[in-house]
């Protein structure tokens, strides 16, 4: 990585916080329906890291990592409670605990802590302007407002997990965000709000923090951008809503008018711009009225709000004039905790003995050299459903191992390692092939959340390892317990067993296993579907079980409408341990969909994966 010339001694610094900008979110980073023309004259004369991360997938522990360059697992916030009112929480998440949890998770701070020695405060402190102008989310309560963190000059409104109208009147309940003229968007008011900052005179420089509300809902954009869009096709088919596309463009154009009022007013020379995200893309849900995915973080597995790759892997710009003077790609990992230190040392400004920081300087890297670090951290203990187990990764190099807190049917490894460099998707689990590069990240990955005095896991009293999933498969009720034999096959105590960890597909399927019973009588297969995902004697059928000691091969034939969600075996009631073995779903014209042979190897479903688009990086010359 090339360098020019030394830096000023106190260069200016604007730090862009896109919120919930998906990593493929942009031109820049690949897309070919969202256009971003002043992002692109951005990356003319930045660093562009193709594998950043923010320290969390959710807003408010990522921001908050942002300011005081520490993790979640140190500074508290370990999801979206920034917009919250204070309560009287428990120090744990006790409820609802499954027995197969090894931990009880710690609750969430609902604020940054006033205490913290914040990036801001560094900044006032060695002579700057500060200025915050958008979305906080750190705490709803004057008390910890911008101006308490450091910023002496603020726009912000509350609650704010996003504005309650992007259009003024905006409706904010607290803050001072005032209300324009009636149709002013809200991006673009808060561009005119920094460069009104940015105009004051004053002999000092300015820290200016521009933390966007966009895109994050509720999704609404410039109309004659919306139409715009709805002519658009991408060739692709990743990203294809109107409404996101012109929130970007809103974005986009907002930079445009940071470069010129910068070049215009004769900064540009003078000012470093950072420009990312707080989390992944939000890909699990539609614009209102509109019937295609908010975006696609693809190739990257999921998005906001997990524990996998497209849930915090971020875009990320550095321009640093004087330094660097043309479009350069770094695919150093790197995190939202290191543009503390970075900063700073991009700015000549000591690290403070009062802070403590996990993230490193970047700034040797931006002028050509490297960084010394082993591995980076995300600690994400929320539970979201199908979307994400509560979790943690560690990524070392190419390597990632996510841990997952508890298991269950959706989630039924405790450890997937992937490498990243042949896998971005996160398709193919390595724990099993790699179980020395296991033990040695998953020993990391602990100290890593369990050594700062944050918020630490717990161990869990009622954790019951029989009950832990088979390849998938859980017992059927609360007291069922499930064991692999010696010879390959899963033993069952108690009624059923159950998996969700299936292939969502649709249409006439079948349901193959063998089993072996001391028990004679009619056993009952479920199934249930994006529709109901209960399962119910609606979405049923019989089988016999004949009830000797030979093994039995049952075949079952059933029509899934919506999207197969979870399926489920009863078998007749027996004193005895059931055996299982050879479990095929398949369509009825016999294409396997998915197979358990219970030998300790099973993988994500091979049917899981799709047609991933080309993906480049190119440096723009």
């Amino acid at each position: 990585m090339s360098s020019s010339a030394a830096p000023q001694e106190k260069p200016n610094v604007i730090f862009i916080l896109v919120d919930d900008m998906g990593w493929a979110d942009s031109s820049v980073y690949g897309s070919t329906y969202y256009e971003s023309p002043a992002l692109e004259r951005l990356a003319q004369s930045s660093v562009r890291f193709t594998d950043a991360y923010s320290a969390s997938p959710l807003c408010s522990p990522a921001r908050a990592s942002l300011l005081s360059g520490q993790y979640p697992a140190r500074h508290g916030m370990t999801t979206a409670w920034g917009h919250t009112a204070l309560r009287d929480d428990p120090e744990y998440q006790e409820k609802g605990v499954p027995r197969t949890s090894r931990y009880l998770l710690p609750t969430s701070k609902r604020y940054l802590d006033p205490e913290q020695y914040t990036l801001a405060e560094a900044f006032q402190d060695a002579g700057y302007r500060t200025g915050f102008i958008g979305k906080w989310h750190m705490g709803l309560d004057e008390k910890f407002w911008p101006d308490k963190q450091g910023f002496e000059h603020s726009f912000h409104g509350a609650p704010d997990a996003g504005p309650p109208s992007y259009f003024s009147p905006y409706r904010f309940q607290r803050g001072n965000v005032t209300n324009g003229p009636d149709g002013e968007y809200i991006t673009d008011r808060a561009t005119d709000e920094a460069i009104a900052f940015m105009e004051e005179k004053s002999d000092k420089p300015f820290f200016l923090c521009l933390w966007h509300w966009g895109v994050h809902g509720p999704w609404q954009g410039k109309e004659e951008l919306i139409e715009y869009y709805k002519n658009r096709k991408d060739p692709t088919g990743r990203h294809q809503s109107p409404t996101m596309a012109a929130m970007l463009r809103s974005v986009d154009d907002s930079l445009a008018d940071i470069l010129d009022y910068l070049e215009e007013s004769g900064q540009a020379d003078n000012t470093i711009i950072v420009f990312t995200s707080d989390n992944g893309g939000k890909d699990d849900r539609s614009v209102p009225g509109e019937s295609v995915p908010i975006t696609s973080n693809e190739p990257l597995r999921s998005g906001k709000g997990t524990v996998f790759q497209g849930g915090s892997r971020v875009p990320l710009l550095i321009s640093w004039p004087g330094v660097i003077d043309d479009a350069q790609v770094s695919t150093e990992p790197v995190t939202g905790v290191d543009m503390y230190p970075t900063l700073l040392e991009m700015c000549n400004i000591g690290l403070p003995e009062q802070q403590t920081l996990d993230g490193v300087s970047l700034a040797p890297l931006l002028q050509g050299g490297g960084i010394d670090r082993e591995a980076i951290y995300c600690y994400f203990p929320e539970n979201f459903g199908e979307r994400s187990p509560a979790g943690a990764w560690v990524r070392m190099g190419d390597w990632v191992l996510v841990e997952v807190f508890y298991q269950t049917d959706l989630w039924p490894e405790q450890y997937e390692l992937y490498n990243l460099a042949e896998d971005s998707g996160e398709y193919h689990n390595l724990a099993v092939e790699e179980p020395e590069r296991v033990r040695k990240m998953a020993a990391m990955l602990r100290e890593h959340y369990m050594s700062p005095p944050g918020v630490r896991p717990k161990p869990n009293p009622d954790f019951s390892p029989e009950l832990l999933p088979v390849d998938g498969w859980i017992g059927a009720t609360r007291n069922d317990s499930l064991s692999l034999s010696g010879d390959g096959a899963v033993e069952l105590k108690g009624s059923g067993i159950s998996t969700r960890n299936l292939p969502r597909v649709t249409g006439p399927l079948k349901v193959s296993f063998r089993v072996r019973s001391g028990s004679a009588g009619q056993g009952r297969f479920y199934w249930s579907d994006r529709s109901d995902w209960v399962f119910n004697r609606e979405r049923s059928t019989e089988f016999s079980v004949e009830g000797d000691s030979d093994w039995q091969t049952c075949e079952i034939p059933f029509e899934v409408s919506a999207e197969l969600i979870g399926i489920r075996i009863d078998f007749p009631r027996s004193k005895e341990t059931v055996e299982i073995d050879d479990i095929l779903l398949s369509r009825e014209n016999g294409e396997v969909l998915d197979r358990w042979a219970f030998d300790g190897k099973r993988a994500r479903p091979t049917t899981w994966m799709v047609e991933r688009w080309p993906y480049n990086f190119q440096s723009y010359e």
